[in-house]
């Protein structure tokens, strides 16, 4: 019953995720538009998105390590019961 319950958590914490990729990646389109049509401001902007996206990225790659490390150290517990 309770690993019924962590592999729940696990299905619904991992479709969260990829809901919130697919919006980070719509943000990221959109905001790559907006600066195509900025004119001036461009090449700043594109560092200033380039660098904020890459730790975007790097906090969600880390978050899923964390969340993947701790759904299995549960696991893990509820497998020696």
């Amino acid at each position: 019953m309770q690993k019924m319950a962590v592999e729940g958590m696990r299905s619904g914490m991992l479709m969260t995720f990829d809901t919130m990729n697919s919006v980070q990646e719509q943000m990221e389109k959109m905001w790559k538009t907006l600066l195509d049509q900025g004119g001036e401001l461009q090449k700043e902007g594109e560092k200033v998105l380039a660098d904020w996206l890459d730790n975007m990225r790097k906090g969600r790659e880390e978050f899923r390590r964390n969340l993947e490390e701790g759904l299995r150290k549960m696991e893990d517990l509820l497998g020696q019961e």
